[in-house]
């Protein structure tokens, strides 16, 4: 995996899609200029951030593609061994039921970009939710190491095969709770071996849902 990082750049993923090769591509900044979220949302820079964007080609995947997201979630909480930080499904990152970070995953031709933002420190947050790991800035160098070894473990979980969809669910925060979504609301029951997620609507009904946009309601 080749890695570059910069202090801030317009879009990590568009760059990282730009200047792919053959080998893996980690691009990491600590602020984006133009960058972009779930459902094409404005990014927004905390005080102290980090955007990671990680790029292979879709030959190195032997799985289904779609737990992508959820792995990719996983594999910063692997790195970062903070007992407190778990997720939201399918890869938002939660702490003190704030969210800190999530995970952007598109497909260009023959290749896959992994987006993933998180917040490290924010003084004064500007989005509803919204949170950081940390209440001090953190030293940059962290930031990147961080970001290297989330990026190695994103592709160790890729090339092995040996993403444990048990130990994702025991940091969701989803499970067993009422959620919404943009057709209705229902109960999070389960996981599917897709990653889908499966709710129980209130007349008994089981639906798969794929798309990231739900809220937990209680």
């Amino acid at each position: 995996m080749k890695s570059i990082f910069f202090d801030e750049i317009p879009n990590t993923q568009d760059y990282a899609l730009n200047e792919f090769q053959e080998e893996p591509l980690l691009i990491v900044s600590k602020a984006q200029t133009a960058g972009r979220g779930t459902d094409k949302s404005k990014w927004q820079n905390a005080d102290q951030s980090l955007a990671a964007s990680l790029v292979f080609h879709k030959k190195i995947v032997n799985f289904t593609k779609t737990l992508i997201p959820l792995l990719a979630g996983y594999s910063f909480l692997s790195v970062h061994e903070n007992e407190s930080l778990l997720l939201k499904w399918p890869n938002d990152l939660i702490l003190n039921d704030e969210k800190v970070g999530g995970v952007l995953v598109e497909e260009n031709k023959d290749l896959i970009c992994i987006g993933l933002g998180i917040n490290y420190f924010w003084n004064h947050p500007s989005l509803p939710g919204a949170g950081a790991i940390y209440q001090h800035k953190q030293d940059s160098r962290q930031i990147f190491n961080d970001a290297e070894q989330w990026g190695r473990k994103v592709l160790d979980f890729i090339e092995n095969q040996d993403f444990n969809l048990h130990n994702y669910k025991l940091k969701l925060t989803t499970l067993g709770k009422l959620v919404e979504y943009p057709e209705g609301r229902g109960w999070a029951k389960d996981i599917n071996a897709d990653g889908s997620l499966i709710v129980e609507t209130p007349s008994g009904k089981l639906l798969n849902l794929t798309s990231p946009l739900i809220s937990e309601i209680i």
